[in-house]
């Protein structure tokens, strides 16, 4: 008679196992998540001390990452008006912005190149790229700031898609950059709702760590740049995301510290949500202006790098030059 009542049970048992893991989800997705702890910022003092600090960082490079990929400073051998700082995006490296540190030069200036780490290796599928976190973001960015006080008197922060959030929140937190710029900041991916954002934070971090392809149907040979990863790592989204939510935590509190801040997007990026950088916008209101490229241009996400496909640089640099002339008069 025992074995009779087993078909009833079942159906009981998978209703509970079933409830269990939505709660499990529920709990990695709700549960609240560390945010980043602010570096204390050191700015260098003077060009000296700057530059032996460079020169330090710089000095033999590991040999695992590629030449093109490694931590570049365009110095003119002397203290300039401008230091610009120039942040890569993700699976990148600070080859991306290699021409368009060659025109900032050209105009005059110091320029600064940090890579972030874990990337640049020359194994493209390295599973490395998972390791990164939003505290790595954080202090990359941060110390590439202090570093650029030496190197000029104004401090001029661009920073593209992950990248563009910790931008965003060097103009959030400091008060000695002269102006930031965050092209395409990936706060979230296209099409997610505000309310998705933080759980889905929450669930890539605590979840084991995923790969996916930035193009499935060619995978590790995607056309472009040849030192950028083809794939990238859930973990690693998630810990942007969760920097993000950080930024806007920090923003509805207090206006940003930099007294000048670009927002530039593009109608054609099909990566990132758009409301969520003009819902930071409005939060920065006068201190904050946004810029979009055209729509006929239709410029990629990564609008800096010219060995990505589609890329636009004869028309893009021009209009980044132009719109940071107007902020810096």
């Amino acid at each position: 008679m025992r074995g009779s009542h087993s078909p009833r049970r079942r159906p009981r048992i998978g209703r509970i196992v079933l409830a269990l893991l939505l709660l499990v989800v529920a709990i990695i997705a709700f549960w609240p998540a560390r945010s980043v702890s602010p570096p204390a910022g050191k700015p260098f003092p003077d060009y000296a001390a700057a530059r032996a600090r460079v020169a330090e960082r710089l000095a033999n490079p590991p040999p695992e990452v590629r030449e093109e990929c490694r931590s570049l400073v365009l110095d003119h051998g002397q203290r300039t008006r401008d230091a610009y700082v120039l942040l890569h995006g993700l699976t990148n490296c600070p080859a991306q912005f290699r021409k368009l540190a060659d025109q900032l030069y050209a105009r005059g200036a110091n320029v600064l190149m940090l890579r972030l780490p874990h990337h640049g290796l020359r194994d493209r599928l390295t599973t490395d790229s998972a390791l990164l976190t939003a505290q790595d973001l954080v202090d990359s960015a941060g110390e590439a700031v202090d570093l650029a006080q030496g190197y000029g008197e104004r401090v001029i922060v661009i920073g593209l898609s992950v990248s563009g959030v910790s931008a965003a929140w060097i103009a959030q937190t400091r008060s000695d950059v002269s102006l930031v710029v965050a092209i395409a900041p990936f706060f979230a991916p296209i099409g997610l709702p505000d309310w998705g954002i933080s759980p889905l934070a929450n669930f890539l971090r605590r979840v084991p760590n995923g790969f996916i392809w930035w193009d499935p149907r060619v995978k590790a040979d995607l056309p472009g740049s040849p030192y950028s990863y083809p794939r990238f790592a859930t973990h690693s989204i998630g810990e942007v995301m969760a920097l993000g939510l950080d930024v806007f935590a920090l923003a509805r509190k207090s206006p940003p510290a930099a007294p000048h801040i670009l927002l530039v997007t593009s109608p054609a990026d099909t990566a990132i949500s758009l409301p969520r950088v003009r819902e930071l916008g409005a939060l920065w209101k006068n201190r904050a202006e946004s810029r979009e490229f055209p729509a006929d241009w239709q410029v990629p996400h990564d609008s800096v790098d010219p060995a990505q496909p589609g890329a636009r640089i004869d028309l893009v640099y021009p209009q980044l030059l132009e719109w940071i002339d107007e902020e810096l008069k």
